[in-house]
């Protein structure tokens, strides 16, 4: 009995000694990045599983190595924390990690061993390769994620575009960005550009990325006029489609499809306006080509048009009838003119026209102020004038004024109301002639039909004249509308003070 006590005490004791032999902290579970995974951040966050000690404060060794001996580890770090916030680890390297737990002297095991590898290299996104009739100064862009995990811990992004593969040709473009993007300067027109990119820290560059092609644009695409116009005025804009990442562009400008003697102007838009150059009735041919700081284009297609060498009339209609007998005569604009003639007369020969009248060039309409004859055919036409260049006169058309009312007839016509002058240099008289007294309302607007002036007047029987106060209506168009009852009669006039 005595030596079963004996060796139970024994016993006893051993298990004492062992249990206070063992390690009170256990060995961390490592969580992300998971065993194996890739595709991680230079500056990825190694996260284990929190260790609970026996009150006392529980620190961690954080070991980080490029190989599973930990030898030279890249990090041996002891923190209170259960993570670990790693920088300028080497891209496409495979890591491999642990991590331990102390609480005072207790230490427990390492956990398991992990791996992760960092990310090789970043993934192009744009231009698409072999894009074609890219700007100069075209954006290159590669793709901010690695799968669907956002890049981080890189510092710059490193374009390189070149047309030589081995990037070494004196046309290299090298640039440095902070985001995924950059815009190139200054390719060259119509060359074709290979281009990559990769990832940089202060402690490693990523593996180039695979090689992408682009295409620079060779030409300037023409807009406007189009190609073959006619009838074009002296005021012309040429116009072109905008190019990024150019200096200037180079316009000529010619009576001649060789551009002999052109005119070559340097613009920093993409308008040429052709005031001063151009003459009636001509064909000119036009070109452009972009410029930068080390190279220019090739020109443009040559578009050509031609300018018109008369007036297109417009209003009465030809052979029109019942036209009033202080008509207005149309014709439709043509732009940079200084002037335009017009002439009425009861014949179609124009030898002694019984009107002559310049109107200017920003008008397109000639009022004729004197009463003319009732019942009566007229012949009119037009032309415009620059400086010492005129255009032919235009055909000649034809319009027949209104008969003599007769007895019984209304007294409210047009053929009765005189509006002069005009243009208005501030002063407007109307003139009625009525065969009974009328009350007529007289508003004045201008073209958006807003109204100026409104008054109710009452025009005796015979001849009445009114006048009316223009001085406070801006320089500008205007309609008159008269209006008896039904009956209502619209005149435009010109205010210019």
């Amino acid at each position: 009995m005595k030596k079963l006590l004996s060796t139970l005490l024994f016993l006893f004791v051993i298990a004492i000694i062992s249990l206070s032999a063992q390690n009170r902290v256990y060995a961390p579970t490592l969580l992300d990045p998971t065993n194996g995974d890739d595709g991680q951040m230079p500056d990825v966050i190694l996260d284990w599983a929190a260790v609970g000690g026996s009150g006392g404060i529980v620190e961690y060794q954080i070991q980080l190595d490029i190989t599973d001996a930990f030898t030279s580890p890249v990090v041996d770090e002891t923190i209170e924390f259960s993570g670990y916030q790693t920088v300028h680890l080497l891209f496409g390297q495979e890591y491999f990690w642990r991590v331990r737990a102390m609480e005072g002297s207790d230490v427990s095991d390492w956990s398991d061993t992990f791996s992760f590898t960092t990310f090789e290299t970043v993934v192009m996104n744009k231009p698409n390769n072999n894009a074609v009739d890219q700007v100069p100064d075209v954006e290159l862009r590669c793709k901010d994620r690695i799968g669907s995990a956002l890049i981080t811990g890189v510092e710059h992004y490193q374009f390189q575009a070149d047309t030589s593969l081995n990037f070494d040709s004196p046309l290299l473009f090298d640039g440095l960005s902070e985001t995924v993007k950059l815009h190139a300067n200054f390719l060259h027109f119509g060359e074709t550009y290979n281009w990559r990119v990769r990832a940089t820290h202060a402690s490693a560059q990523s593996a180039w990325s695979e090689i992408w092609a682009l295409t620079v644009i060779d030409t300037v695409t023409l807009s406007e006029p189009d190609s073959a116009a006619i009838n074009m005025g002296l005021h012309n804009e040429l116009t072109w489609e905008e190019i990024s990442g150019v200096v200037d562009y180079t316009c000529q400008l010619a009576d001649n499809a060789s551009f002999a003697g052109a005119l070559s102007l340097i613009v920093e838009e993409p308008i040429y306006t052709t005031d001063g150059f151009l003459s009636f009735g001509n064909e000119f041919f036009w070109r452009v080509r972009a410029n930068h700081a080390t190279d220019t284009c090739a020109w443009s297609h040559i578009w050509n048009f031609i300018t018109i060498n008369t007036v297109l009339l417009d209003i009465p209609e030809d052979e029109a009838t019942d036209i009033v007998i202080n008509p207005i005569l149309e014709w439709e604009m043509i732009t940079g003119i200084d002037s335009f003639d017009v002439q009425y007369n009861y014949t179609p020969n124009f030898d002694d026209p019984c009107c002559v009248a310049t109107i200017a060039g920003t008008d397109n309409f000639f009022q004729v102020i004197i009463n003319l004859d009732k019942g009566t055919s007229y012949y009119w036409r037009c032309r415009a004038m620059k400086g010492i260049d005129t255009t032919t006169w235009s055909e000649i058309w034809s319009f027949t004024t209104v008969e003599e009312i007769g007895i019984g007839e209304t007294a409210f016509n047009a053929s009765n109301i005189n509006i002069y002058p005009n243009p208005s240099t501030g002063k407007l008289y109307i003139d009625i002639s009525s065969e009974a007294t009328s009350e007529v309302n007289i508003y004045i607007m201008d073209l958006l039909g807003q109204i100026q002036i409104e008054e109710t007047m009452i025009f005796g029987q015979g001849n009445s004249s009114k006048t009316f106060d223009l001085s406070e209506l801006a320089n500008g168009l205007y309609i008159v509308k008269l209006q008896n009852g039904e009956q209502s009669y619209s005149y435009k006039i010109t205010v210019f003070k």
